[in-house]
């Protein structure tokens, strides 16, 4: 027996993504026993997992509040966790659930943030040898269990056990050999069919198709068979089927696709058997337009980022393989100063390949109290830790970086922390105003679901005449970029991850980070949306000169939507301009602003599709006189 005592859980099977299980934690009270007061903590591996619902209490006087389910407790109360205890003392076991995380663990770093299942000893000390016993997904009250998380990118996974045998709230950590988890994929299940979203007519140009399983992991098999190809529009150049062997590993790239018409069309993608869903790939506008759309995420995360998971390499690899993103960046916090900092630089190198797939170097830096930033890099230099930023303030974060060209800073949730007195115009010339926390854009904002702190938001640094373009990001910690999908490992991310799209010449680093530095970008909910937007023919991100503040502004706007666009509306210095209906997937749409201008005036475009699905443009900014 051990002083602290020992933990196992079972079953030991492999548990598949999303499915709904049982597990028993049993705890044996080491040497030191566990004092009244004292509590066992199990913490799933991530807030993914299903919430535990405990017993409520129906009354809380002694004697009455442990008598068990039938004798204290709330019977029609929902419960899928359970709780036995085996002693001779007089001790009873008072069952909790909560959201957090535990640091300051004696002999570890704790885990990250997850739900907690806490059994507190109540009314005497548990003695060496008695049993504690945790039933995680308890069938007795009508409950099937309960539903595994649905994110699996790296084999392994684990559930943690903290003990607090004196009742002090200091912890130790009890060995996890036998609370590892291994988390299966399903079976290939959904198609992933990605486009350049411009091409020029007569252009041959790549449709990727990515096989994922039912909740966008990498599937437990590959894919094998054909699959039919096809496309609205009868004159595009397509083979009608590809075919999926053991080498293609899921991934299969359709060359020299065309089409010589002036046209938006669809490329569709369904199993030639017949079986499963019919999958359909972003617009495609066939144009003569210059300027190309690219889609990525600037804000991803691998291992050395708080709770999340994955590799650096796993993580572009997903990427560029299975989400089919066209640039990213894995930004870590702290990052800059752990030894995963020059690991991932490392990875970022490796796995650029200018005009196919475009990496960036970042980390995550801040902070509650004033806020976080995402710093992205212009090269890829690998440097070694940065203890300059160790501990550092604002005001040495800004001056640090303060003078260069080839670094963005980004503010990001800002609902939840920014404070706008930390701001440095030339640094920051971006905001993420989505990711999968919500929409920071505007005040009641209907993609926002938490709390707001006075003063933050997108909405109040615009009325401050801060300019910056505006940026979709993941922020998912699912260690899967571009995996766009609600609620992945954190209960208190609502909403689907987001995209950047970037107005760019060609897809390089260089590029695509110039295009972010001149806020040619939007930001979408997930989709691939195409969207203009200009003000007197300045796209968006840009600065509209008049000489006269009678000038009438001509605000123009074409949204193709992955489905029926439902409305745009015209947003001027954060109150509403004008609403546009719409019912169709290609909308075009002209306004003419003739009140006075003002100089600083700013409009962007708010574009929401019938299925809510929303992107937002950067804005444009009136300079007078």
């Amino acid at each position: 027996m051990t002083e602290y005592g020992h933990i196992t859980m079972s079953p030991r099977d492999d548990i598949v993504a999303g499915s709904i299980v049982t597990l028993t934690f049993e705890y044996t009270v080491g040497e030191k026993g566990l004092k009244e007061g004292g509590q066992l903590r199990i913490a799933t591996p991530n807030d993914a997992w299903e919430w535990p619902l405990v017993p409520l209490h129906r009354f809380v006087q002694k004697g009455h509040e442990h008598g068990g389910y039938d004798n204290g407790y709330v019977s029609y109360s929902p419960k899928n966790t359970a709780v036995e205890l085996e002693t001779k003392t007089g001790a009873w076991i008072d069952l909790d659930a909560e959201e957090r995380s535990v640091r300051h663990v004696r002999n570890r770093d704790g885990g990250g943030w997850a739900h907690n299942i806490v059994a507190y000893v109540r009314d005497a000390d548990l003695e060496p040898g008695d049993v504690i016993r945790i039933i995680y997904g308890d069938t007795t009250w009508g409950a099937d269990g309960v539903e595994a998380q649905r994110v699996c990118p790296t084999p392994k996974d684990r559930f943690h056990a903290y003990v607090d045998v004196e009742g002090d709230r200091d912890f130790y950590e009890l060995p996890g050999d036998e609370l590892q988890v291994t988390v299966v994929p399903t079976p290939p299940g959904q198609i992933n069919v990605v486009a350049p979203a411009i091409v020029r007519p007569g252009e041959k140009f790549d449709v990727k198709i990515a096989i994922m399983d039912e909740f966008r992991n990498r599937p437990d098999r590959a894919f094998l068979g054909d699959l039919r190809i096809g496309s609205e529009r009868p004159h595009v150049n397509l083979p009608g089927t590809v075919q999926f062997t053991e080498a293609d590993a899921n991934l299969k790239i359709v060359e020299g696709v065309s089409s010589e018409q002036r046209e938006v069309h669809r490329i569709s993608a369904e199993r030639a058997d017949g079986c499963g869903w019919r999958y359909v790939s972003n617009p495609i506008w066939v144009t003569r337009r210059e300027m190309n759309i690219y889609f990525g995420d600037l804000h991803c995360q691998s291992k050395y980022h708080s709770d999340s998971i994955g590799t650096p390499d796993e993580g572009y690899e997903y990427g560029r393989d299975v989400a089919l993103l066209d640039f990213m960046g894995i930004t870590d916090a702290g990052g800059y100063l752990k030894s995963g900092w020059e690991e991932t630089q490392e990875a970022t190198n490796r796995h650029y390949e200018p005009g196919k797939f475009v990496t960036f170097k970042g980390f995550e830096y801040g902070g509650t109290g004033e806020g976080h930033r995402n710093v992205i890099y212009r090269d890829c230099e690998v440097e070694p830790i940065i203890e300059e930023l160790r501990g550092a303030d604002y005001e040495d974060f800004f001056g640090y970086f303060r003078g260069r060209d080839d670094v963005i800073s980004i503010p990001h949730h800002t609902k939840s922390w920014t404070n706008w007195d930390y701001f440095d115009q030339r640094l920051e010339c971006l905001v993420e105003v989505y990711s999968c926390w919500g929409s920071g854009v505007e005040h009641n904002d209907p993609l926002w679901e938490k709390s707001e702190k006075p003063g933050s938001g997108v909405f109040n640094a615009l009325a401050r005449g801060y300019r910056f373009g505006f940026i979709g990001c993941g922020d998912s910690h699912s260690g899967m970029p571009g995996r766009s999908y609600p609620q992945d490992r954190q209960w208190c991310v609502m909403r689907k991850s987001g995209f950047t799209g970037v107005y760019a010449p060609e897809l390089t680093r260089e590029a695509i980070f110039d295009a972010l530095k001149a806020r040619r970008t939007y930001a979408t909910t997930g989709v691939r949306m195409i969207l203009e937007f200009s003000v007197n023919d300045v796209m968006m991100g840009g600065e509209l000169d008049l000489a006269d503040s009678t000038e009438p502004r001509r605000i123009r706007i074409h949204a193709i939507g992955e489905g029926p666009v439902a409305y745009m509306k015209i947003v001027k210095n954060n109150d509403e301009l004008f609403i546009r209906r719409c019912s169709t997937d290609d909308e075009y749409f002209e306004f003419v602003d003739t009140d006075p201008a003002e100089d600083g005036d700013c409009y962007y475009v708010r574009v929401v599709q019938a299925d809510e699905e929303t992107a937002w443009s950067s804005p444009v900014w009136v300079n007078v006189g």
